[in-house]
């Protein structure tokens, strides 16, 4: 009996240990992860400000004027009828007809383009109950029209040919990239000059270029932007001398400078 107590005494004894040196292993783990996380912590503390170095923010405008060189038109043709077979027929006839003008006056395909297409149901509601009146068929093309001279004669060309909503007719600079850059460049003087003034002001040297960012764009000219709404001899009452006037590229710069 003494010999089975001793031996399950000692096997008991054995599994405590055993669960002890587990235990601390887990421990120690537990511990190392401990102080490397409080170390990790410490060096970000540590090195966090010598990142952030001050710093001066200015803002430079640069702005080019430019005589354009393309309008652009938008306008629709609509057909109701209660077949809506018949009343696409009607705006696709309007279009071959008011496309065949536009290329006979020099407009190139490439030019022209359409941008919206719909197709409605249209009711009426005599008396609250609902009434089917047909199909109206939209089509909106945009057109760009390089030879300025020709405007006038093509925004009264397509009122005779079907057009019944002619809006916003603006003037571009068809390719502005160089005139942008030169505005950027502008800007970014501009920012620098205001930059050392600060500076000067405020009694410090200035470092790098730390961050930079630019927003702006060109300002389209608009020369005849309502819409007409009709059709028939007023538009051709009124086809204007469209001035072209002049487009202004404008860009903004954010600019900021380490200072020292």
């Amino acid at each position: 009996m003494s010999n089975g107590k001793n031996i399950f005494s000692t096997r008991d004894l054995w599994t405590r240990c055993e669960s002890g040196y587990y235990f601390l292993i887990i421990l120690l783990v537990a511990l190392s992860f401990w102080v490397a996380a409080k170390f990790l912590n410490e060096v970000k503390s540590f090195t966090r400000p010598s990142l952030s170095s001050p710093t001066i923010l200015v803002t430079g405008e640069g702005k080019v004027l430019a005589k354009p060189d393309v309008g652009v038109v938008n306008f629709s043709m609509v057909s109701s009828s209660l077949d809506m077979a018949f009343a696409r027929d009607g705006v696709n006839e309007q279009a071959d007809k008011i496309i065949s003008f536009l290329k006979s006056s020099g407009v190139e395909d490439k030019d022209i383009k359409t941008t919206a297409y719909n197709i409605s149901p249209q009711y009426d509601y005599p008396k609250g109950r609902r009434e089917f009146l047909g199909y109206e068929v939209r089509q909106t093309l945009q057109v760009k029209i390089r030879d300025l001279e020709k405007i006038d004669m093509v925004v009264g060309g397509i009122t005779e040919f079907g057009a019944i909503e002619i809006g916003d007719l603006r003037f571009v600079v068809d390719n502005d990239e160089v005139l942008k850059q030169e505005a950027r460049a502008k800007a970014i003087v501009d920012a620098k000059t205001k930059a050392l003034v600060l500076s000067k002001s405020l009694g410090v040297r200035l470092g790098d270029i730390v961050s930079f960012s630019e927003f702006g764009g060109p300002v389209p000219f608009y020369g005849y932007a309502a819409s007409l709404g009709v059709g028939g001899d007023f538009e051709r009452s009124i086809a204007p001398s469209i001035p072209t006037g002049e487009n202004e590229i404008v860009s903004n710069v954010n600019i900021s400078f380490e200072i020292r």
